[in-house]
């Protein structure tokens, strides 16, 4: 991989000083050859369980208080070992030791006790972590979640996507993107970034010029991966079947996460709302229900051997194409009398097949 310019941030900087090189479509976290895609990492960071982590933060910081030398190196190394699991961190730091080099590697409790009370600092970035933690989950999901409080969770056929910028302008959410709502106050405003380019030359790909920056704090890099995915079109839902937050990709619609949906052994969130969806179309629309009917009566011909599959498939297409075309007038319409005769020919256009 070779560079343009000099890499002097590379020599002996802190492990937590975060690399990436931004591309097109993706971006690399330190040397992982595994790409990532936009807003990759602040959904890992929605969906994060923060408990555990911010306990083991509390309960470093009481034992600090208390100076019970075996309390604070037990809490610390907790601490660290969380730390190296985070989302971001954990895509690239393996070893949680190697974050304080011999301070967490040696036996002498009492020694490493020693050393973070007489310099408090040395765990600070770990507690900036828990805070930035807990900043991302409660401004992010404020700011998704009015996003889209207005917009249909599915483009229905022949409707056009509404821009994102024009979503976020209609939504009054301009100060987001420029830092002022997500950070929230002066101490977490949007990053001061210095910016290198590199050449990102990967095996079974074309070469290519990618944006590299380094990072100090999660902060300030989710707000970069985040403002960056929306430009392309990536985009962080909440799943409304789990509640979990999932990555829509540039150009999808979809509501659903792909995920195992609860209480499920073999079908997704998504197979789940596509099926609540259509029951509800069935429910609520006097075409769909004719043609359910239909389908339903025409494909018990074939389990019982009285129609064959092939003439029902031919059916199936014939009776598809008159549902779409009765569906057209149907939305065209607001009388109750003239869907009713709508729903009614097309009943009688699916027997006659």
């Amino acid at each position: 991989m070779g560079t343009l310019g000099k890499d002097l941030l590379d020599f002996q900087r802190p492990l937590t000083h975060t690399k990436v090189q931004f591309g097109r479509d993706a971006y690399w976290v330190e040397d992982r050859p595994e790409p990532q895609p936009y807003g990759a990492t602040l959904v890992q960071l929605l969906n994060y369980d923060a408990e555990e982590y911010l306990h083991h933060l509390d309960t470093l910081r009481a034992s600090l208080e208390t100076r019970d030398h075996d309390r604070i190196t037990q809490c610390a190394r907790a601490v660290v070992n969380d730390f190296a699991c985070l989302p971001l961190y954990g895509s690239y730091i393996k070893d949680a030791a190697s974050l304080e080099m011999i301070l967490f590697c040696i036996d002498d409790t009492r020694w490493i006790a020693q050393r973070l009370l007489k310099d408090k600092s040395a765990m600070e970035k770990y507690f900036q972590a828990g805070d930035d933690l807990q900043a991302i989950q409660k401004r992010y999901v404020r700011f998704l979640d009015e996003l889209f409080q207005d917009q249909p969770p599915e483009k229905k056929k022949g409707q056009r996507k509404e821009p994102l910028a024009k979503q976020i302008i209609h939504q009054n959410l301009e100060a987001f993107v420029s830092g002022v709502g997500i950070g929230g106050d002066a101490a977490a405003a949007p990053p001061s970034v210095n910016v290198q380019y590199a050449m990102l030359e990967r095996s079974g790909a074309a070469p290519e010029i990618v944006e590299r920056m380094y990072f100090d704090r999660l902060a300030d890099f989710v707000y970069v991966e985040f403002m960056k995915g929306l430009q392309r079109g990536f985009v962080p839902k909440r799943c409304p079947n789990c509640g979990r937050w999932f990555l829509q990709q540039p150009g999808m619609t979809y509501s659903y996460c792909d995920s195992l949906a609860p209480g499920e052994s073999s079908k997704t969130c998504r197979d789940v709302g596509a099926t609540a969806s259509f029951k509800e179309k069935s429910k609520n629309n006097e075409v769909w229900t004719v043609h359910q009917r239909a389908y339903k009566k025409y494909y018990a011909r074939t389990m019982k051997k009285t129609l064959r599959k092939t003439d029902f498939e031919v059916w199936a297409r014939k009776a598809e194409a008159l549902r779409d075309e009765a569906l057209v007038k149907y939305e065209r319409t607001s009388s109750a009398e003239e869907r009713t005769a709508i729903a009614a020919a097309l009943a009688e256009e699916l027997n006659k097949l």
